[in-house]
């Protein structure tokens, strides 16, 4: 059976998001922030003055980091155009019937944001957030929540209104799955924990989990197809739940693939572990019957790879599900005897406790 970890882990290192685009991306940010901080009481002034506008917004502006940056599952998608999400917090006290409406709040936030030639191509206003697109290839996506207390924040969706909403709760959940450490203080009350929260983040990007780098090949299969494929927190999810720890992350993405499979053909549903705990977030996925089709061919070439003998062979399996970053230039042709008894395990059923069994 040939051994591809050390490949994966240069895999995993090209398209890991590298620390000059992180640094990019949070020099951004942080301009971001400045401005809409800066210009978010002449902002709501301009509102408020509007004659025909029926409520008077009069909420404090806060800032909170969340998504896939703070996890350390952030990628490098082929295409270049990787993000960052913020938050953008309303504080107020407001019940949702007296609170202005979702596309006030993203109006404000826009026009705080004003125009920036330099470095801003354009501004997109979405349902659950608001898109600043930069001319360095890169978006960052700006979350409006409206909240009395941070940790139960509603989410100002233009389709759905009001909805309970917190991003720190899935950070949390999925920090605790691999006993990280990471602590909500570190992002509710930033300005007491900066110096912890610094150094958390600079200890998980040292230790890189196994089930952060299976996080990331999962999204990095997904971006080949990213019109049709799940959103990263989904691929998030999925993985989380099905993992399958292993000494090498060949095997640990198989028998993670094999047990996503297995829990989708029964009921497809992913269901977020967070509040709004329940929601199933494949429900309005249009593209099933092409995913399952694509998760079938990948865990085929998988189980490929791993009962090749061939290093070089094996390389090409993975690269036919993963694409042309896979690094099999690195990999040399081998032909080592692998004994019955490691491939035994291969056919053993997607419900056992080493599910490499074959495909459905």
């Amino acid at each position: 059976m040939a051994n591809l970890h050390t490949t994966f882990l240069e895999y995993n290192r090209i398209m890991r998001l590298s620390d000059d685009k992180r640094n990019e991306l949070i020099i951004a940010r942080d301009g971001l922030r400045y401005r809409i901080e800066a210009n978010f009481d002449a902002a709501k002034s301009g509102m408020n003055n509007d004659p025909e506008r029926k409520s008077f917004i009069d909420e404090l502006l806060e800032f909170q980091s969340q998504g896939s940056y703070v996890m350390d599952t952030i990628i490098n998608p082929i295409h270049g155009d990787y993000d960052l999400d913020d938050g953008i917090y309303l504080i107020g006290k407001r019940p949702r019937g007296q609170r202005p409406e979702p596309e006030e709040l993203h109006r404000l936030v826009i026009q705080a944001i004003g125009a920036d030639p330099k470095t801003i191509e354009k501004v997109i206003d979405k349902n659950t957030c608001v898109r600043v697109i930069f001319k360095a290839g890169f978006h960052i996506d700006l979350p409006i929540y409206y909240a009395g207390d941070k940790k139960c924040p509603d989410l100002a969706d233009k389709k759905r209104g009001y909805t309970l909403s917190n991003p720190v709760e899935f950070i949390a959940w999925f920090e605790q799955k691999i006993n990280s450490g990471f602590r909500t203080e570190f992002l509710y009350e930033t300005k007491l924990y900066r110096n912890e929260y610094r150094q958390w983040l600079t200890d998980i990007r040292k230790q890189d989990h196994q089930l952060r780098r299976i996080v990331r090949y999962l999204k990095s299969w997904g971006d080949l197809r990213r019109e049709e494929m799940p959103c990263g927190l989904v691929m998030t999810i999925l993985a989380a739940n099905h993992y399958a720890p292993r000494d090498r992350d060949d095997v640990s993405l198989m028998e993670t693939l094999v047990n996503i499979h297995a829990a989708l053909s029964k009921n497809f549903r992913c269901d977020r572990p967070t509040t709004p705990k329940g929601e199933n977030l494949l429900d309005e996925y249009k593209n099933k019957d092409a995913f399952m089709k694509y998760l079938k061919y990948f865990i085929d070439s998988a189980k490929a790879a791993l009962q090749e003998n061939d290093a070089k062979k094996a390389c090409g399996y993975w690269q036919e599900r993963l694409g042309n970053r896979f690094p099999c230039h690195l990999v040399q042709s081998t032909n080592t005897n692998t004994s019955a008894n490691i491939l035994s395990g291969l056919v053993s059923g997607a419900s056992s406790n080493r599910p490499w069994g074959k495909a459905m």
